[in-house]
């Protein structure tokens, strides 16, 4: 599916079809729309971008969710990402997500929040490629070495929510969780995050890369690596103690120096 070619639609614009169904997804809603409407112009939002493989209706989106959707927007000539939550989301508004975040970027996690209000997000906007789409992409000399360094700096970024006791509760997928931008990988997606649980971001994610999912054997094969009943043994023991040692040996077995 190609990309939509981008569509920009100033906030007076957004009370009309096809704006207002993106703006009030799933229902529409003018009554919704121009309250939000009044959100966007606090938040200092000019205009909306429409454009990406996502689409509602002829309209091209960044993502969608099962709370909310995700669109560029243009504020003070830069554009930054919106997360807008849907009418239907399980949730009254946007701020534990934003809370939350705003947590996990503080060790460095996470894709920059900046501004919130009820119904938004606006935050970083990120040129991004699938994690899976890296890792197929990789050949020629150093490729082992980069994978290393990637999955290195995804179970580094995972170690430091484990011991902020932030669980992301959604890295048993992270081809939806994580991409690469920048050079570097990103966890993105804060939605389901909780501090009132047992963190799992290290076992969940290195079980994705690893263990049990239709990635493991790709990432297995280019970091070199073969049986995995070690590894699921340290990570049963790292998700008891949560330990620096016991996770120092995680990365051990996988040929990653601490650090």
């Amino acid at each position: 599916m190609s990309a939509t070619p981008s569509e920009r639609a100033a906030l007076s614009e957004l009370v009309r079809t096809p704006y207002i169904g993106v703006l009030t997804y799933p229902k529409i809603s003018l009554r919704t729309a121009k309250g939000r409407i009044r959100q966007l112009a606090s938040l200092g939002v000019e205009a909306l971008v429409f454009g990406g493989r996502t689409k509602i209706g002829s309209l091209g989106l960044l993502g969608i969710g099962t709370v909310g959707v995700v669109v560029r927007a243009e504020v003070g000539g830069e554009t930054y990402a919106l997360k807008i939550r849907r009418t239907d989301a399980n949730r009254p508004s946007m701020e534990e997500e934003f809370r939350l975040t705003t947590l996990a970027n503080r060790v460095g996690v996470g894709v920059p929040v900046l501004k919130h209000s009820r119904d938004f997000i606006l935050m970083k906007a990120l040129e991004y490629t699938e994690l899976h789409d890296w890792m197929k992409e990789l050949g020629g000399t150093g490729t082992r070495a980069r994978a290393r360094e990637m999955v290195h700096t995804i179970l580094n970024q995972c170690r430091k929510l484990d011991i902020m006791d932030l669980d992301h509760g959604q890295l048993s997928n992270l081809r939806k969780h994580v991409v690469v931008a920048e050079a570097r990988p990103w966890i993105i997606d804060f939605e389901s995050a909780s501090t009132g649980r047992k963190p799992r971001n290290v076992t969940t994610a290195a079980q994705y890369l690893f263990v049990g999912s239709k990635m493991s054997s790709l990432v297995r094969r280019t970091m070199g690596l073969s049986e995995t009943d070690q590894l699921i043994g340290l990570l049963r023991a790292y998700k008891e103690d949560l330990s620096d040692m016991s996770y120092a040996r995680i990365l051990e077995w996988l040929g990653i120096a601490a650090g």
